[in-house]
């Protein structure tokens, strides 16, 4: 008599195969989901203490902002506002993929950017933003080479109508400033981790532009489509810290949803722009 032997059939097997397969794919996403949410937090966590570094700072000089960058494009605000942290890692995204460094002279590559937004008032170009660019009275007493052509340098924290709704530092990646063909988001030289927002012209020249909800043109990359030069790798969410201390992730074209304001009223739903009262 034939003993017959228990065991899978061709079919069986392939069901079962098809089933792990199928949740491993699930598993894998739900992975790579929590890793992201977990680098998204750091991020956060950077940001805070970037806040409380400029917080610091502003303590220490009479209430005023460190300087986006000087009047000659050097010592830009993470070389400044590094004592109060005392790390480099801090000014460094986890989902910033690039650490390289360009040129050996230009300081650590960085992640993140501060609010130097520049417009014009009615009058002249000044300082709408929260850290200047070194470009008005004191570059000029200072004999800078890069010459003067804004009405204000510097910023107090009283000026800062609504610092809970006003932003001081924002995302913009080193490897996405490389990849627009610049040397990169560098601490030390030229407007790194600066966003200012001059005029349209720079924005094919350098990654400096503030984020512009009016443009509807899906297909245009960083530092030129509705995010400006402001990197959104969490989700398609970036993360920013406002003048009050709290950090929050919003998609970037939402804090500026009708471009500059470019007039002597700001307007009321631009975040960049520390007149509103």
């Amino acid at each position: 008599m034939k003993v017959r032997k228990n065991g899978f059939t061709l079919i069986e097997l392939l069901v079962v195969i098809a089933i792990i397969a199928i949740l491993a794919a699930i598993l894998f996403h739900v992975f790579a989901q929590a890793r992201e949410k977990a680098r998204a937090i750091s991020c956060v966590s950077n940001m805070k203490q970037l806040g409380t570094a400029v917080a610091m700072y502003v303590q220490d000089y009479d209430e005023t902002f460190p300087m986006g960058t000087d009047c000659n494009w050097n010592y830009n605000w993470p070389f400044t506002t590094q004592p109060y942290v005392k790390s480099y890692d801090v000014f460094r995204c986890p989902d910033d993929g690039d650490k390289s460094m360009g040129v050996t002279w230009a300081g650590v590559p960085v992640s993140y950017t501060c609010n130097a937004v520049i417009a014009w008032n009615g009058s002249a170009n000044a300082t709408i933003g929260v850290m200047a660019m070194e470009q008005g009275p004191s570059a000029a007493a200072k004999n800078c080479t890069s010459g003067v052509w804004l009405s204000n340098d510097s910023v107090g924290l009283a000026s800062v109508g609504r610092p809970a709704e006003t932003i001081l530092l924002g995302e913009k990646h080193n490897s996405e400033v490389r990849q627009a063909g610049e040397t990169g988001n560098l601490s030390w030289g030229w407007t790194g981790p600066v966003t200012v927002g001059i005029q349209p012209g720079w924005r094919f020249s350098a990654a400096v532009e503030p984020p512009d909800g009016r443009i509807t043109d899906l297909t245009l990359k960083f530092p030129l489509g509705r995010n400006g030069a402001i990197s959104a790798k969490h989700s398609e969410m970036s993360n920013f810290a406002f003048c009050d201390g709290h950090v929050k992730p919003m998609p970037p074209y939402r804090t500026r949803p009708r471009g500059d304001s470019n007039a002597a009223t700001p307007f009321d739903d631009d975040l960049w722009d520390s007149r509103r009262q």
